[in-house]
């Protein structure tokens, strides 16, 4: 069907240029006292450590001064993520629609963005006012509280700011189709977010009654709408939160609960593991530790039959561990792996499928940012998830080798072998792994011992990372501040959905949907693992559409209840939900580990390296199965603790 077009003015200058300048100088300061509050967290906490170990001294409000420093370290570069178009959306509606609903649905997301930051910058804003007003001050140091939360205005501006440009720009490229299509579609998203605004403030204005038992319903349905529209998903939780609690309970609370939520979760300390091990995992990439983890692996298993793919499996595991993603081990492995295996003449969908499962083999074995996220949304124990995913990791390294050694061995065409490398080459280039052993046993020996907490280990973990990188000679200037710098924009990705995140999972409290759920589980007479099974089968399909992260915080405040109502371990079960939002980042049509494999390999298409996935599915769910039949895997070191 041809476009309608309708004559259109000349296009005016956007405020784009301008807000380009207006942003700038700003944005560089705000992500130098992003770094400074990072150096200065790590230094708080190395030496709370050494000097309660060694003098028996505690750093006089240490935990509180890294609270306030969190504020800095979290939401200093919300606007250079923004201006990157780095923040985590789902796009996946967006890439499939025609050019003439793409755009206009790009520019709705973002004017329902801006209208949410907006509306949580003046909370925040009005909380630093009441802070001040009544004079609150911090429990040990006595530190006003106030400037701190009004920093937290000040970015959350100019996040609002960068919104507003990326905002203008979208919208001229919908201007410049010339369709009425478009410029419908983008009015309907206008009237869209006034509606919801409108009605988070006045919930009494709805023009139909909404059963109250089926408001909660209705405003996650509206979340999920939402994300998939384009709206960053912190967001489409944040807005969607406001207006199920104004429906529930009542405007002031939402708003209350939006300002008040958003500075409470951001300045826990406990969130400092995140950027810290973040840090710590980009120094290791960065001081090319990576590659003499490979050839390590290479020449002990090299030699068996697709040794190369086993090889890299194993340093593809023990890299993500130490950074704590499974992107970075994607990209540091694919480029030292990846031109070996096509040297070989390895069948590139095995090469490249390969390395994309076995990244996510870090997640589970510690230290790891998801274990992380599910610890601080059910209060459970982050050191024994750390211990808890490290069996299951190491179980899922070797089934991922066991399937590549089989279909090697059934067709040896697809992966050749490598050559058998000798004892003494076998233990000279294991000597090269001493600083990611040393490491991995700083943090894991220091958490187990219980001499350090996760980020107490996490800032020691980093200190150690600098002092080997700097004595190797691997640590420039330059690596210094890109590592801050990545370091900030990725912690800025993390913490803004679970800022977000946390309003909604009080909206989900209050709405009474858990009750709801194990009601109709009741209903449904589904056994212990019928229930497992669903949550298994909903995990699967969220997981085509969203990426892992964002979809433990979406899921485990719903499913968390249910599991512990019908008798699950909590440890255990946030093993389980891990490994399967894992399988998340290799499943079409998302599959962001794909995504990062196929930018490195122009010539193998995403679909070619999906269909070498595939296999790989089976062991995720053998490994599942394994950990359900015998759950002693994952709770057996928890247990020593």
């Amino acid at each position: 069907m041809q476009s309608t077009t309708v004559a259109m003015p000349p296009l005016a200058e956007t405020p784009g240029p301008l807000l380009a300048r207006v942003l700038d100088w700003p944005s560089k300061a705000a992500r130098y006292l992003g770094g400074a509050a990072l150096v200065a967290i790590m230094c708080l906490t190395a030496a709370d450590v050494i000097l309660r170990n060694l003098f028996s001294v505690v750093v006089p409000g240490g935990m509180e001064m890294t609270g306030l420093l969190m504020i800095f370290v979290a939401l200093s570069t919300l606007s250079l993520v923004e201006l990157d178009k780095g923040h985590i959306r789902v796009d996946v509606v967006l890439n499939g629609v025609p050019e003439f609903a793409r755009l206009p649905l790009n520019a709705g997301g973002l004017l329902l963005t801006l209208a949410t930051i907006c509306l949580a910058t003046q909370q925040v804003f009005r909380q630093s006012m009441y802070q001040a007003g009544n004079g609150i001050m911090t429990g040990v140091l006595s530190v006003p509280e106030w400037p701190f939360a009004l920093a937290a205005g000040v970015f959350m501006a100019l996040f609002a700011l960068a919104l507003l440009r990326n905002l203008s720009s979208a919208t001229r490229d919908v201007v410049r189709l010339r369709d009425v299509r478009s410029l419908a579609i983008l009015a309907f998203f206008a009237a869209l977010a006034l509606a919801i605004v409108w009605f988070s403030f006045r919930p009494a204005d709805l023009p139909f009654e909404i059963p109250r038992d089926m408001r909660g319903v209705a405003c996650i349905l509206l979340c999920f709408v939402l994300i998939f529209l384009g709206v960053h998903i912190a967001a489409a939780m944040a807005i969607s939160a406001v207006l199920g609690i104004s429906l529930l309970v009542g405007p002031a609370a939402s708003l209350t609960s939006l300002g008040t939520t958003t500075l409470d979760v951001v300045r826990d300390p406990t969130w400092s593991a995140v950027p810290l091990f973040t840090w710590m995992g980009l120094i290791v990439v960065a001081s090319g530790f990576a590659e003499g983890l490979y050839r390590a692996a290479y020449k002990w298993i090299g030699h068996l039959p697709g040794g190369l793919a086993s090889a890299s499996t194993v340093a593809c595991a023990g890299l993500s561990s130490i950074v704590g993603d499974t992107l970075s081990g994607v990209y540091s492995m694919g480029s030292i792996a990846l031109p070996q295996m096509r040297a070989y003449g390895y069948d590139m969908k095995l090469a490249t499928a390969s390395i994309a499962c076995a990244a996510t083999i870090g997640v589970m074995i510690p230290p790891s940012i998801a274990f992380i996220v599910y610890g601080m949304i059910t209060e459970v124990s982050i050191g024994k998830l750390f211990l808890a995913g490290l069996l299951p990791g190491i179980l899922f390294a070797v089934i991922l080798i066991a399937m590549i050694t089989v279909r090697a061995m059934i067709n040896p065409a697809l992966a050749p072998r490598g050559e058998r490398s000798g004892w003494q080459d076998r233990f000279a280039t294991s000597v090269e792994t001493w600083p990611i052993l040393a490491l991995i046993l700083t943090v894991l020996g220091g958490i187990y011992s219980g001499i350090v907490t996760t980020n107490e280990a996490a800032g020691v973990g980093v200190l150690g990372a600098l002092l080997i990188s700097a004595v190797m000679g691997r640590l420039s200037r330059r690596t210094f501040w890109s590592a801050i710098e990545q370091t900030l924009r990725l912690s800025t990705a993390i913490i803004i959905i679970f800022m977000f995140a946390t309003v909604f999972s009080r909206f989900i409290a209050i709405s009474g949907l858990t009750g709801q759920l194990a009601q109709l589980i009741v209903d449904f007479d589904l056994g212990k693992y019928e229930l497992l099974a669903a949550i298994v089968a909903f995990y699967v399909l969220i997981g085509m559409f969203m990426n892992a992260l964002p979809a433990l915080v979406l899921t485990v405040p719903l499913f968390f209840p249910l599991a512990m109502n019908a008798g699950f371990d909590p440890i255990w079960f946030g093993v389980i939900c891990v490994i399967m939002v894992e399988l998340g980042v290799v499943t079409p049509p998302i599959g962001v580990n794909v995504f990062a494999i196929s930018a490195m390999t122009k010539d193998v298409s995403m679909y070619q390296i999906f269909r070498g996935v595939f296999p790989f599915w089976f062991a995720f769910l053998a490994l599942v199965g394994l950990i359900t039949l015998f759950p002693q895997i994952a709770l057996f070191l928890p247990s020593l603790m």
